[in-house]
């Protein structure tokens, strides 16, 4: 029984540093396209949106798998420890401290978020579908 909760904070981990390196490669890629095609910063807010969305979701897929077991809890802590490092990360960086309230719904949007994908994913086959 322990064994298994140690997997699954190790999975919970690997998901949320999986996330964490997508976020970097993606903002790697904005900050090029920024710098060299020209690409206007008023978009950036959205696109940071997006790049979230897009971190969580592979980061629960780095966690769960497809067909694997507790997405719903899995996917959520995914989500909620990626918000927490990323804001960690920016305030260690920027200086600033993030609003209690702003913090509280990133954390909650990146748990929702990261549920609904475990939630999606646990419910997938694995392995090669055949027709019936």
């Amino acid at each position: 029984m322990r064994e298994d909760r140690m997997g699954r904070v190790f999975r919970v981990l690997r998901g949320a540093l999986a996330a964490g390196a997508i976020t970097l490669l993606l903002m790697a890629g904005i900050t090029l396209l920024v710098i060299y095609a020209g690409l206007r910063t008023t978009h950036l807010t959205a696109i940071n949106q997006v790049v979230k969305l897009v971190s969580i979701l592979a980061g629960t897929l780095f966690a769960v798998g497809v067909g694997g077991e507790k997405g719903l809890l899995t996917g959520a802590l995914v989500g909620m420890l990626y918000m927490l490092l990323g804001y960690g990360f920016y305030s260690l960086i920027d200086g600033s401290e993030p609003a209690a309230k702003v913090l509280a719904m990133e954390i909650a949007a990146g748990a929702l978020v990261g549920a609904a994908a475990g939630v999606a994913l646990a419910n997938l086959r694995g392995g090669r579908r055949t027709r019936g």
